[in-house]
C-alpha cells in the first residue's frame, strides 16, 4: 500500500508539473499566435494608407483625363484595364517618370500608374475599391465581406480623391481581416508549426526534468513513509534520514523526535510498571507472610501483629491513592476544587503537623511566613502538596538537620519553598527528582519506605493549577524545592 501511495505522489508531482508547463506554453502559443496576426494586420494596413496616398493622386489625374467615372460605370472591365496597365508598366519604374497626357493627345490615353507598383504583392489588387462622393461602389470589390450595395465605411482607412478641391471620389482596400493574402496565411501557419514543435521539444525536456524532481522529492518522502510505518508497528528505534534544511528536512527531525519520544516513554511505562509491581509486592508480601504465620501458629493475632498488618494495608493504600492521583492528572482529569485559601495558613498547619514527626530525628523546622498570602486553590491538593515536601525532606534529610518551610507573596501569586541543609544533589539527579519512582543516589536513598511518587505528585498538583515546581541546590549545601502557584 506504501509503495502504491509514493507511486502515486511521484506521479502526481510529474503530472502536476508538465501539466503546468504544458499550460503555460499553449497560453504563450496563444499570445503570441494572436499578436502576430494583430501586429502583421496592423503592418500591412501601414502599407495600404502609404499606397493610397499615392494612388489618390493618380486617380485625380484619370478623373481629370477622363472627365468622370462614367467610364468605369459604364464599363467595369475599364477598372481591370488600369490595374493591368499599371502592372506592365511597373517594370520599368527605374526608366520611366509619371507622364501625364500632353495637350492634344487621344482620348484614350492613360498616365502611367507607377504608384501601382506594389499591388501585385499581397493580392493587393484583389481588395482595391473606388467610391463616389457618397461613398457608393464605382469600381472594385465591396469594401466589406457581405457585399452590401451601401457599406459602413466609418471603420475603413480611405483616401480621398481630390479634383480642384472637391472631393470626387475614395479610394481604399477591403479590410483584410476578411480575405487574408496568401503570403500572410503562408507565413502565419510557418510560425504556428514552428511554435507546435517548439512545444514539443520543450514537453519533452520538462518531462525528463519533471521525472529528476519528481523522484527528488518523492524518495525523502517514501523513506518517511517507511520510518512512520514501523514506528506505528512499535518499531520505535527507526530513524528517519534528515538529508536537507527544507520543509520535508524539518518533517524529518520531527519523525525522529516522535520516534525518540516513544521509545522514552516505552521505557518509562516499562520502568514504571516494574516499580509499581516492586512497590506493591513488599506490602503484599509482609502482609501473607504475617497472615500465614497466624494461620500456621506461629504468630498470635494480639495487638501487636494487628497492628503490623495495618501499618502495612495503610501503606498499600497510600500507594494506590498515589497512583490514583497520578493517573488522573495524566488523563488531565485532577479534581480541583478551587477556593480562595491563606497558603500562610495552610504551610503554619502543615509546619504543626509534622514538627514532632521531625523533632524525632533532631530536625529542626524554621517557618518563614507572611501574616497572609491569598490565593485561589483547592486547599486539599495544596496540602497534600505540602506533606508530600515535609515527607520527603524528613526521609531524606540527615539527622540534626534543619528545614525551612516559607510561604512569600509574588506579584503573579506566591512562592512556596521547602529547603534542608543537606546531603544536596547533583544537576543530573536533581532534574529527575520529580521522575516517578525515581529515587536519589545513597545519600537519599529510600530507607523509610518511600515509594519514589511523592513529588512526581507534587508536580502534577502545581501544573494543575497552573504553576509550576523546580529544585535547585542552596548555600548550606541542601536542596530548595521552590513551588509557584498563580494568585
Amino acid at each position: 500500500m506504501h509503495d502504491g501511495a509514493m507511486k502515486s505522489l511521484f506521479a502526481k508531482i510529474m503530472l502536476a508539473q508538465v501539466a503546468a508547463v504544458v499550460l503555460a506554453l499553449l497560453i504563450v502559443l496563444i499570445i503570441t499566435r494572436l499578436s502576430l496576426d494583430r501586429g502583421f494586420t496592423q503592418f500591412l494596413e501601414r502599407q495600404e494608407s502609404g499606397i493610397l496616398g499615392h494612388l489618390a493622386p493618380a486617380l485625380s489625374v484619370i478623373y481629370q483625363h477622363r472627365g468622370g467615372w462614367e467610364f468605369l460605370e459604364q464599363d467595369p472591365d475599364n477598372w481591370h484595364r488600369i490595374l493591368q496597365r499599371s502592372s506592365k508598366l511597373s517594370g520599368r519604374q527605374g526608366r520611366h517618370r509619371q507622364a501625364l497626357p500632353p495637350p492634344g493627345a487621344r482620348a484614350g490615353a492613360e498616365p502611367e500608374l507607377r504608384w501601382l507598383r506594389t499591388l501585385d504583392r499581397l493580392s493587393l489588387r484583389d481588395r482595391l475599391f473606388l467610391l463616389d462622393p457618397d461613398k457608393q461602389v464605382i469600381a472594385g470589390p465591396p469594401p466589406d465581406h457581405h457585399g452590401k450595395a451601401n457599406p459602413d465605411t466609418r471603420s475603413m482607412n480611405l483616401e480621398p480623391v481630390v479634383v480642384d478641391g472637391q472631393t470626387v471620389g475614395w479610394v481604399g482596400f477591403a479590410p483584410i481581416r476578411h480575405k487574408r493574402p496568401p503570403e500572410v496565411s503562408r507565413f502565419l501557419q510557418g510560425q504556428v508549426k514552428a511554435h507546435l514543435l517548439a512545444l514539443l521539444v520543450a514537453l519533452g525536456l520538462v518531462s525528463l526534468l519533471s521525472y529528476a524532481l519528481a523522484r527528488h522529492l518523492s524518495r525523502p518522502v517514501a523513506r518517511l513513509d517507511a520510518t512512520v510505518d514501523g514506528l506505528s508497528r512499535g518499531e520505535y528505534e527507526r530513524r528517519a534520514e534528515v538529508e536537507s534544511l527544507d520543509e520535508i528536512g524539518r518533517l524529518a527531525e520531527n519523525v525522529n523526535h516522535l520516534a525518540a519520544t516513544l521509545e522514552k516513554n516505552r521505557s518509562a511505562r516499562r520502568r514504571w510498571m516494574s516499580d509499581i509491581a516492586h512497590e506493591l509486592r513488599t506490602p503484599v508480601a509482609i502482609l501473607k507472610g504475617e497472615i500465614e504465620a497466624i494461620r500456621d501458629g506461629l504468630r498470635k493475632p494480639d495487638d501487636h501483629t494487628l497492628s503490623s498488618l495495618a501499618d502495612e494495608v495503610e501503606q498499600l493504600s497510600r500507594l494506590v491513592d498515589d497512583l490514583q492521583s497520578l493517573a488522573l492528572a495524566d488523563a488531565g482529569a485532577l479534581n480541583l476544587e478551587r477556593g480562595n485559601i491563606d497558603l500562610a495558613a495552610l504551610t503554619q498547619q502543615a509546619a504543626e503537623a509534622y514538627r514532632e514527626r521531625l523533632g524525632a530525628r533532631h530536625i529542626d523546622l524554621d517557618l518563614c511566613v507572611e501574616a497572609a498570602v491569598p490565593i485561589r486553590a483547592d486547599a486539599g491538593r495544596i496540602r497534600q502538596l505540602l506533606n508530600n515536601l515535609l515527607e520527603n525532606c524528613g526521609r531524606y534529610t540527615r539527622e540534626h538537620g534543619r528545614v525551612t518551610l516559607s510561604a512569600i507573596p509574588q506579584d503573579d501569586g506566591a512562592l512556596l519553598s521547602v529547603a534542608d541543609d543537606g546531603p544536596g544533589v547533583s544537576d543530573q539527579v536533581r532534574e529527575q527528582l520529580f521522575e516517578r519512582f525515581y529515587r536519589a543516589e545513597a545519600s537519599r536513598a529510600r530507607t523509610s519506605g518511600g515509594s519514589g511518587l511523592g513529588l512526581a505528585i507534587c508536580r502534577s498538583i502545581a501544573e494543575a493549577h497552573g504553576g509550576r515546581i523546580w529544585a535547585e541546590s542552596n548555600h548550606n549545601g541542601g536542596l530548595s524545592v521552590h513551588v509557584l502557584l498563580p494568585a
